[in-house]
C-alpha cells in the first residue's frame, strides 16, 4: 500500500488501531509513505527510516521484526547485509473499494 491521500492515512490509522502497538503503527506508516518500487518494496535504509521516526536503530529493527512475524511486512530482497521490505496485502484486507455499478439504459 502506498499513501496517496489523507484518506489513505486515515485508513491506515484505523486499520492498525487496537491491532498494533504505537511503534508498529509508526513503522507501517513509514513504509506506506516512503518511495516504493512497482512491487511495493522500499529501498530506504532502515537507519534513515528510524531517524525519520525518531527511533533508535535497534528499536526500529526490533519493531520491523515484530511486524514481519505478524505478517504486516515481508522481506523481498537483500543487498549484502541490507534487507529490503514491503508491506503485505494484510493492510488492505478489509478496505472498502468502490465497486463499479451497472446502470440500465433503455433503448428506445
Amino acid at each position: 500500500m502506498k499513501v496517496h491521500s489523507t484518506e489513505d492515512v486515515l485508513y491506515i490509522l484505523k486499520r492498525t488501531g487496537r491491532v498494533l502497538n504505537p511503534n508498529q503503527r509508526i513503522v507501517v506508516m513509514l513504509y506506506a509513505a516512503s518511495d516504493q518500487r512497482p512491487d511495493g518494496s522500499v529501498w530506504v535504509k532502515a537507519t534513515e527510516l528510524a531517524e525519520t521516526a525518531g527511533m533508535s536503530a535497534p528499536v526500529f529493527s526490533r519493531t520491523r521484526k515484530e511486524l514481519e512475524a505478524l505478517g504486516w511486512l515481508e522481506e523481498v530482497d537483500s543487498v549484502g547485509p541490507v534487507k529490503v521490505f514491503r508491506l503485505t496485502p494484510t493492510i488492505e484486507v478489509e478496505r472498502e473499494r468502490p465497486t463499479a455499478r451497472l446502470r440500465a439504459v433503455s433503448g428506445g
